[in-house]
């Protein structure tokens, strides 16, 4: 590197030697320097761009944990019936239904201020597959960068986007990875609540599994993604729109426990 940089007494003993002498080490020291960039312009992009999302969205940092508590509430819940899933709800009072789109979502507003948002998706498959196969999300050219997890179950996708955080990825590690993880880090940051950042726990039924998003404890919205029962996926949103009202781990607990198919 020296020598790019010394000036040596046979250049300065003519103009003509120094002029090409000078450019010879200036186009050294652009290609030096564009093949730095082309080395280290990705990683660093990387580095940067997930702790961005980190900063901007701190919920991404979030990776989820086993959930503690399986407690239920003492009194016996209210049985609800929706495309063709049953399960009860903790509260006793008068509610308001409404169905949203053609078919799969329902809303119930109940009167002691709890909003509760059932989605009951046709589309079985995994987010990611869902966005690499939705022609109107032009997002087909992600399927070299999701690899084999378009190809695995809507389970395996949502717990690869939840347990990515700026902290797994390897920014100068494989490239491959290291730009699936941004692209999951990207997504994780759109896909899910606000309440995310709050906590984000993982369960395990006999019949079910799935995530919980947000801690009722901290957050007026809490997320319940469940899969099972056949391989399905089902969604609850649960909100708090009015102040004083409350969902606790309990209540949300009963939702989970008690969520089955309807009997034919």
């Amino acid at each position: 590197m020296n020598s790019l940089i010394f000036v040596t007494d046979w250049e300065r003993a003519s103009l003509w030697r120094r002029v090409p002498c000078a450019f010879v080490r200036v186009s050294i020291l652009l290609a030096l320097l564009a093949v730095l960039i082309t080395i280290l312009g990705p990683p660093i992009t990387i580095f940067i761009t997930a702790r961005w999302e980190a900063k901007k969205i701190p919920g991404v940092m979030v990776a989820p944990q086993p959930l503690s508590d399986y407690s239920v509430p003492d009194a016996p819940g209210r049985v609800m019936s929706y495309f063709g899933y049953e399960f009860q709800v903790p509260w006793s009072g008068g509610f308001k239904e409404k169905a949203i789109g053609k078919s799969g979502l329902v809303q119930l507003k109940f009167e002691s201020g709890q909003d509760l948002l059932f989605i009951a998706p046709e589309n079985q498959e995994g987010l990611l597959t869902q966005m690499v196969q939705d022609e109107s999300m032009h997002m087909k050219n992600m399927q070299d960068v999701f690899g084999d997890l378009t190809n695995r179950s809507a389970y395996d996708q949502y717990a690869a986007l939840l347990n990515t955080t700026p902290s797994t990825i390897r920014a100068f590690g494989p490239r491959a990875k290291a730009t699936r993880g941004t692209a999951l880090l990207t997504i994780k940051a759109l896909a899910f609540g606000p309440g995310m950042e709050t906590g984000v726990f993982s369960f395990e039924l006999p019949d079910k599994r799935g995530f919980q998003i947000g801690d009722p404890r901290k957050s007026s919205r809490a997320d319940l993604e469940v899969f099972g029962m056949g391989g399905h996926h089902v969604e609850f949103i649960c909100t708090n729109p009015k102040d004083g009202a409350k969902f606790s781990q309990p209540e949300l607990n009963l939702i989970l426990i008690t969520l089955h198919p309807s009997t034919p």
